[in-house]
């Protein structure tokens, strides 16, 4: 009796442990549902708000990397979002992977350690070569560290109507000579020669465009050629060659202006170059992006938006693979697509099917230019508006020349000291 039962009981305990190793057999083991289970990262982009074709690039993006692309909408005004993802990466939030920020942002995050270093997975040497040099070093790489990927560049570039060059039978604006003789023969009954966007937190593209021309240095006013520059800036204003109206003016002001034949010259990005096609002046003869004149120096400003990797990401895998992807000719090329804008690639735009309104005008600059990322600070908005402040005072006669490199290497020391 004893004996059945032990039997009964063995018998039993064999069909339940074969009964649940064969429930467990058919559980999938770790590795085959991470193999089954879809990447998936969380973009903070401005693309959302300005790009119909904006989804079109998503899907792009995912079907180049097989990762799912959640995205999320940046703030549209600029206050609201550098505190937004400043927050976010600040505080370690980790429901957002991947972030699109300018130049700004970039030079308060680069030295944070909110950013994870790309040097080593995606900005490798092969791919940097193929971007702005001058960029790389300026604004996104501290030692050896780099911290994004440009996504697009803008050429802060010179535009003028070649049929007032022609009339002064010029060729061309080559030298600070040619620039002078222009801009003095194209103003007068209320029409300036030169007209630029001096708003205190617009103004620094401008000044830092003519220091660099002058062959000075942002960061030294000290240097004489660095005083020459602002001084230039302040006689033209004093000679009636531009307006000190413009002082309240930023972009779309300036533009239409230049449209409606009251500038003969400004400076604009190489980004609003619908505008001028679609103003109806732009062509051989009318308005177009001329090579920038050699002063002392044939230099000029790009900008650019970045896309940056939290380093609170926990699906760092998955948003490399996306960044691999932005990096690569055909990730820029889709993005063009999307945007129109200017690729920060060399062999994208230097491929032979590649096309865009006056392609040839931006090679030039590509190629004869020394194109620098602009002067930044960690603290990017406050050192920018207080010298835009100093220069509005100065440009109005409040304060001498002296007085605003004084105050201007200040400035200098107290945001941007290296």
């Amino acid at each position: 009796m004893k004996l059945t039962k032990i039997m009964c009981l063995l018998t039993s305990t064999v069909m339940a442990v074969t009964f649940f190793t064969g429930c467990g057999s058919t559980k999938p083991s770790s590795s085959e549902t991470s193999a089954n289970k879809t990447e998936k990262i969380t973009l903070m982009t401005v693309d959302t708000t300005f790009n119909e074709d904006f989804q079109k690039y998503i899907e792009k993006a995912e079907k180049a990397t097989g990762i799912k692309i959640d995205t999320i909408a940046c703030p549209t005004n600029t206050d609201d979002r550098q505190a937004k993802i400043t927050t976010i990466l600040s505080s370690k939030d980790s429901s957002v992977d991947v972030i699109t920020i300018n130049d700004e942002m970039i030079s308060a995050f680069k030295n944070t350690g909110f950013l994870e270093p790309l040097q080593n997975t995606v900005m490798k040497n092969d791919v940097v070569s193929q971007f702005p040099k001058d960029y790389i070093k300026d604004l996104i790489q501290v030692g050896d560290n780099i911290y994004s990927v440009p996504m697009y560049m803008e050429i802060l570039g010179f535009w003028v109507d070649q049929s007032k060059v022609k009339a002064l039978g010029l060729d061309a604006i080559k030298t600070k000579e040619d620039f002078e003789k222009y801009v003095k023969a194209y103003s007068k009954d209320g029409k300036y020669g030169y007209g630029g966007t001096w708003e205190k937190t617009y103004v620094f593209n401008e000044i830092g465009t003519f220091v660099n021309l002058f062959g000075g240095d942002y960061y030294d006013w000290t240097n004489p050629k660095t005083k020459e520059a602002v001084k230039f800036m302040h006689d033209m204003a004093k000679n009636g060659e531009t307006p000190i109206a413009q002082l309240a003016d930023q972009y779309d002001p300036m533009m239409q202006k230049f449209f409606d034949d009251d500038y003969a010259s400004i400076f604009m990005y190489t980004g609003a170059m619908k505008n001028f096609v679609n103003s109806g002046r732009y062509g051989e003869n009318g308005i177009t992006l001329a090579p920038m004149p050699t002063f002392e120096k044939n230099s000029a400003y790009i900008a650019c938006w970045n896309y940056v990797l939290n380093s609170a990401s926990e699906n760092k895998d998955a948003a490399i693979k996306f960044l691999n992807y932005a990096a690569s000719p055909q990730g820029e090329k889709d993005y063009y697509e999307m945007t129109s804008r200017l690729p920060a690639r060399s062999d994208v735009i230097n491929d032979s099917n590649f096309k865009i309104e006056g392609l040839s005008a931006i090679k030039g600059y590509l190629q004869n230019t020394e194109l620098h990322g602009r002067p930044m600070a960690p603290q990017a908005m406050e050192f920018i508006s207080s010298m835009g402040s100093l220069f509005q005072r100065y440009v109005s006669d409040e304060i001498s020349l002296d007085e605003f490199c004084q105050k201007a290497q200040v400035e200098v020391n107290k945001y941007a000291k290296k």
